[in-house]
Order: structure tokens, then sequence, then C-alpha cells
């Protein structure tokens, strides 16, 4: 089973996030990279420093 993976574009809009997760994913996420739901929110943890 393939893990579904969306562009930078789709996560920033996406409304799964909050408004300042997505503004962390404006930040942290390459445009030409595809990500998974669990690796955005990695990037979102590793950003606030292990702070959730």
């Amino acid at each position: 089973m393939a893990i579904e993976s969306y562009s930078k574009e789709s996560l920033v809009n996406s409304t799964g996030f909050s408004p300042m997760d997505r503004d962390i994913l404006k930040i942290v996420l390459d445009n030409s990279k595809q990500y998974s739901l669990s690796a955005a929110n990695r990037e979102i943890i590793k950003f606030k420093g292990g702070i959730k």
C-alpha cells in the first residue's frame, strides 16, 4: 500500500493544520518535494524544537 504524498502547496493550504503550523510548513518544506502527512508533522515538531 502506497503512502499518499502531497506537495508543499497542498499541505500549506490544508485545513488539517493550524494556521501557525501552516506558516511553519511554508518555511521548512521544499517546493520540489512531496511529503506524507506524518513527514510534514515531523518537520513541524523538528522546527518547534521537539515541543508540541
